[in-house]
């Protein structure tokens, strides 16, 4: 899931991205959720829609690393193994702690009940996700192959395209409509971020043009996403937060501009070994991080109080989500100290 034999500087650097993101995803909306439109509350729903690209850009890493092979029948039964593991003895810890913090008793028959109908935790909403991506990939290993730079361009246009485009224009011109049979048989936008990773992987130049073309649009998208919540915001503050959808091309695309940045980044500056070999290291604790976060993020919340009261509360939020990080960086290191955790986590 966030770590594999096929490995680059870049993609390391893309998975810590991401993972520091999702936690930030899960700390920094309260800030805007409980404030008006000011300085502090724009650059918080700026920070929210740069963190919104975290799940896109791990479904294009999984499209860049293991679109590209033909895993055999047992090589895909042992990664969906391993997330219905994971997945499940992490649910429970989670199920358990919040029994605790909650005071009421904790029933394994309710709890294995409940597991099918949603995550045990916020942020395991993915691994529900990426358990439905590995049951697919192995068809879209072999998709990719067969399909031309055209055809894929055409799958994805119809995937990001159409589906990402759509509910954009919805948004802002309620009134219109598209029949929904038009649309329900065309690829998931989450399938289409996988093969968009593949596409960019083999089809966008690492140049200077692709770079400056991808930074403008990042930049461009995100100010996008910041005006447009500020106009939804002044047309109804009851239910404005509707561009936070990671299947809009709004946020599709500004994910891609983010990889395709840091791929030429690390194509025109190369880390140096030192530096390659700390990014691998930090790459590997990527799931392990992810897994602990929520846990991380009710366990500390006291420390955020803290830190609100000796700075500003965006700079206190930033630290927060470092030390977070950081922590979750550090349980995981320790428990794949264990031999037999090492290979699932």
């Amino acid at each position: 899931m966030f770590r594999g034999g096929y490995w680059k500087p870049y993609i390391g650097f893309l998975r810590i991205a991401a993972c520091f993101l999702v936690i930030v995803n899960h700390t920094n909306s309260q800030i805007f959720l409980n404030g008006v439109p000011s300085a502090t509350w724009f650059c918080s729903v700026t920070y929210f829609f740069v963190c919104k690209i975290a799940v896109p850009v791990f479904l294009l890493v999984i499209g860049a690393v293991l679109s590209d092979k033909e895993d055999t029948p047992k090589r895909s039964v042992k990664r969906i193994w391993r997330i219905v593991v994971v997945g499940g003895a992490g649910s429970l810890c989670y199920g358990l702690y919040y029994a605790g913090q909650n005071g009421a008793a904790f029933s394994l028959g309710n709890f294995l009940k409940n597991l099918l109908k949603g995550p045990a935790t916020n942020a395991f909403w993915y691994l529900y996700l990426y358990l439905a991506l590995l049951c697919l990939l192995p068809i879209l290993q072999r998709m990719v192959k067969a399909l031309s730079k055209r055809q894929l361009e055409y799958t994805l246009f119809l995937s990001l395209g159409i589906l990402g485009v759509l509910p954009l224009i919805r948004i802002f011109f309620p009134s219109f409509q598209v029949y929904g049979y038009l649309t329900t048989a065309l690829f998931s936008p989450y399938v289409g971020m996988v093969l968009l990773g593949y596409y960019i992987e083999h089809y966008v130049p690492v140049t200077g043009k692709s770079f400056w073309s991808a930074f403008c649009g990042f930049i461009l998208l995100i100010a996008f996403q910041v005006a447009g919540t500020y106009l939804l915001y002044q047309r109804d503050p009851g239910s404005w937060l509707v561009l936070d959808d990671r299947t809009l091309l709004t946020i599709t695309g500004s994910s891609a501009c983010f990889y395709i940045c840091v791929r030429y980044i690390f194509s025109r500056f190369p880390p140096k070994p030192g530096l390659e070999r700390v990014i691998h290291s930090v790459s590997n604790l990527t799931f392990g991080i992810y897994l602990s976060g929520d846990m991380m993020i009710a366990v500390s919340r006291p420390l955020y109080a803290v830190l609100c009261e000796h700075c500003h509360v965006l700079i206190a939020v930033v630290l927060w989500e470092i030390l977070i990080f950081t922590g979750c960086a550090i349980v995981t290191a320790g428990l794949r100290l264990i031999p037999p955790l090492r290979k699932w986590i």
